[in-house]
């Protein structure tokens, strides 16, 4: 569902094109909250978990306990990195989608390169007239 709202096909640009007005993402917030907490670019997966057991959202009560599959994702994430987790990192977003799959995106795949496309540049790709009839 994240995917899907905060994609640009929501997105709603000005006559001039300059400006776009989209959806708020809800993710980010989180991330922030996280980031102030943590105040550094890397952190424990003890850490990281002890926050995010306590960060509400929307959909996502707290108080909560992490699965452990959520637990042994975290910490195979710090393996990789020397024991602690990279925030800014394609994994840890990954991470954050499982723990929050309302309000954060999954990342989009390392070979996708081409940004998704606006509903007006996906009928003006295939030609498709905007008048209603």
């Amino acid at each position: 569902v994240p995917n899907y709202l905060y994609g640009r096909n929501f997105c709603m640009a000005t006559d001039s094109g300059i400006q776009s007005f989209c959806c708020v993402d809800q993710c980010n917030a989180l991330m922030e909250a996280l980031e102030r907490s943590i105040a550094h670019p890397v952190a424990s997966p003890g850490l990281i978990a002890e926050l995010v057991e306590a960060l509400p959202s929307d959909t996502v009560a707290a108080p909560r306990n992490l699965s452990g599959s959520l637990r042994w994702k975290l910490d195979t994430i710090a393996e990789q990195h020397g024991g602690h987790v990279p925030l800014h990192g394609r994994l840890f977003a990954q991470w954050m989608h499982h723990a929050f799959p309302n309000e954060c995106p999954l990342p989009r795949a390392l070979d996708v390169t081409e940004a998704p496309m606006t509903n007006d540049e996906w009928r003006a790709r295939r030609k498709i007239s905007t008048d209603v009839s």
